[in-house]
């Protein structure tokens, strides 16, 4: 599925970010990041056909596409050193996380 290729790249990005990242003190949590985040699911449920949403999937869906999808996009920026590689990977993430709520593992078919 599409979702899980995409929390397994943000986990990637957000343990490199870890172990080569200087140690500066704990920046608070990215909520612009989130919101991108959340807006990225949306647009991915519109996309995907507005699929049914049970409470487990949605869960899912929410944790993946927001608080995960925040972390990495905070990892992106830093790393790439670029302020549109965090709203890219926050946005392609979020949207990518809406596919957990699909029935089938490949939705185009």
């Amino acid at each position: 599925m599409i979702a899980i290729a995409a929390v397994l790249a943000d986990i990637v990005l957000i343990l490199t970010h870890r172990v080569r990242a200087s140690p500066e003190p704990v920046k608070s949590t990215p909520w612009a990041y989130m919101a991108v985040g959340l807006a990225g699911c949306a647009a991915g449920w519109l996309v995907t056909g507005r699929p049914e949403a049970a409470w487990d999937d949605l869960f899912l869906t929410l944790i993946c596409g927001v608080v995960i999808t925040s972390e990495a996009a905070h990892a992106a920026r830093t790393l790439f050193r670029r302020t549109w590689a965090g709203w890219a990977t926050a946005c392609v993430s979020g949207a990518a996380a809406a596919t957990w709520l699909l029935p089938d593992p490949l939705p185009f078919t």
